[in-house]
């Protein structure tokens, strides 16, 4: 197991590497794995505890470690380990823009804000660079493309990216003009997911289809995230097909699209549409706090989505009160489900007991005083194996995690039993795997639609952004709700997210809905209050939390509605009504 104590280390280099040459870039190769780290200690005497690691600085307080597997052992959930192992995360999927007052202001004759002098950055799935909504008379207006999956070549040393290849504007303005565009810039966006984020967010305006992105003359920076390596997937036992991203890939991305930004001397406005249900759903995952921390920076904003788990069925809750000292929770697993995990979150300072039922009658307890490390659990009348890791406290939160894992569940109606050894008024939280990484047919029988935003939607000083219909004003019914488990707000804002109109890969358009494209709107209308603020000096030291605080000031509400609430947050962006409260 990966069982030493926690990784903290002080910078002392941007990266190390073991002297000789590497036969394989550890970022990208299947036998090594990654663990996130923050660095307040040396960090060669911790490397020499494994021989061959490297290490690579993300910024000035996370890091990455890239272990040799066969150095590590089988990975085990530890009080310790929890947080350094990559979580992993998913697709959270011109009518639009005007019910956002972007179109307003596109148009207006004194603002005029367009997204002119700002970036935009879509972390995804890459894009179509071809298709015509991001070109102009000048070219191509993307500026960087950076694909992690790709390969690396030789000349790597002048690359500005730890793997992966990247691409810039030249690279892409000459594959335009060459008859076999891939033979130079081999970028695809194989998913389409990508290409409709950016569009939404910064796509040209296309006349004869009523199409425009929010920050239509914003520069484009593209970070394609690799897939998740093999050993992550076979230990969150996720399906074969199911695509997955690593948070250490998403945050090194978040980190090169800063300094690319700095580097063109423009304010930059960040959109991530993907999500995940790992963790405990308080903005502790290690992205979660990345997110924070950049988004504090002068000119960064981070719009994420608010993730799609709001009628799943893949959250539960229990509150233990007098009349209520033990809970059952009914789950049903469906039939050729091969495996999955669920986490369990309780409140401090109650000690949780807990005991898991099979679908024939058979109970097993789960031991709260064995440690961290990992129990199994072997029922006689079916064959599903259940290992558990129960930690405490778990030293990010300080709340108690049940880290549970099915292998070849057998079907039908299981049931944890839950009480709490000390009687206290508290609650507990379950999550399983978000949609597309679980069977539709496994769900909890008694479901709670609250608490259901995906991480990093849970960041304090994210743009969360859940989804409405903006043809009748209604919530979109799969949007994640909130609050978190201690009572922050999200999602923040809402926007358009149900059947807005997209730009397809190879051409023409299409029909997306999801929270990921309300987090892409969301991107374009925070580029167009950079341009505002920095480019026309109103507000020269705007940051993303300025941004955020400036939308849910100008959000439109109901009259019959408290807000902030866990369905809407603040209410509907509406960016003009945003400037008509500043005059």
């Amino acid at each position: 197991m990966f069982g030493r104590e926690d990784f903290e280390f002080d910078m002392e280099t941007e990266e190390n590497e073991i002297p000789g040459v590497q036969p394989e870039n550890p970022a990208q190769s299947e036998h090594f794995g990654d663990f996130i780290v923050k660095y307040m200690q040396n960090v060669e005497n911790t490397m020499e505890l494994f021989p061959g690691t490297t290490f690579q600085a993300i910024n000035e307080i996370f890091g990455i470690l890239y272990v040799p597997l066969e150095n590590t052992g089988e990975l085990e959930i530890t009080g310790t380990s929890y947080n350094s192992i990559p979580k992993c995360y998913t697709y959270m999927d011109m009518e639009a823009a005007g019910a956002s007052g972007i179109t307003r202001l596109h148009d207006h004759p004194y603002l005029k804000l367009r997204g002119k002098g700002t970036a935009v950055a879509v972390i995804d799935s890459g894009i179509d660079y071809q298709n015509e909504v991001f070109r102009n008379a000048g070219g191509s207006r993307i500026a960087y493309l950076w694909d992690q999956s790709l390969e690396e070549e030789s000349d790597m040393g002048a690359a500005k990216v730890p793997y992966g290849r990247l691409f810039r504007k030249r690279d892409i303005d000459l594959a335009l003009d060459s008859e076999n565009p891939f033979s130079i810039v081999p970028s695809r966006d194989t998913n389409g997911h990508g290409t409709a984020l950016a569009g939404i967010a910064a796509g040209n305006m296309v006349q004869g289809e009523n199409f425009t992105g929010a920050a239509p003359e914003a520069t484009l920076i593209i970070i394609k995230v690799k897939p998740a390596k093999q050993y992550l997937r076979n230990f969150y036992l996720y399906p074969p097909e199911a695509e997955v991203f690593q948070e250490d890939d998403v945050m090194m991305a978040i980190a090169f699209a800063i300094r690319l930004a700095k580097e063109l001397g423009v304010p930059l406005s960040i959109c991530v549409g993907i999500g995940s249900s790992q963790g405990a759903h308080l903005g502790t995952n290690a992205l979660s706090q990345y997110v924070d921390y950049v988004a504090n920076f002068s000119q960064v904003s981070v719009s994420v989505a608010a993730g799609n788990e709001g009628n799943t069925r893949n959250h539960s809750t229990g509150i233990f009160s007098q009349e209520r000292e033990k809970i059952v929770t009914e789950l049903r697993v469906a039939e050729r489900e091969q495996g999955f995990t669920m986490e369990f979150w309780g409140e401090p300072p109650e000690i949780y007991e807990l005991s898991i039922q099979s679908p024939t009658g058979e109970i097993l307890e789960v031991s709260s005083s064995i440690g961290s490390r990992t129990q199994e659990l072997s029922f006689v009348f079916v064959e599903t194996k259940v290992y558990v890791n129960y930690i405490l406290i778990e030293r990010q939160t300080g709340y108690s995690l049940v880290y549970i894992r099915f292998f070849h569940p057998a079907s039908g109606i299981w049931k944890i039993f839950t009480q709490g050894k000390n009687k206290q008024n508290v609650q507990f939280h379950m999550w399983l795997p978000v949609e597309g990484l679980i069977s539709q047919d496994t769900y909890f029988l008694e479901p709670s639609p609250y608490t259901t935003v995906t991480a990093p939607g849970d960041a304090r000083n994210s743009i969360t952004a859940t989804a409405y219909q903006h043809r009748d004003g209604s919530i979109y019914i799969a949007a994640g709700r909130g609050y978190t488990p201690n009572g922050m707000v999200t999602p923040h804002l809402a926007a358009p997210g149900v059947n807005v109109k997209v730009p397809l890969v190879r051409g023409g358009f299409g029909i997306r809905s999801g929270t990921s494209i309300s987090a892409a709107q969301t991107a374009g209308i925070a580029a167009l209050l950079f341009e505002w603020a920095i480019i026309r000096n109103n507000q020269p030291f705007f940051t993303g939390s300025s941004v955020k605080y400036y939308l849910q000031r100008g959000a439109r509400r109901e009259e019959n509605m408290q807000y902030p609430n866990p369905e809407w947050g603040y209410g509907r962006v509406d960016l003009y009504h945003t400037f008509e409260l500043l005059t």
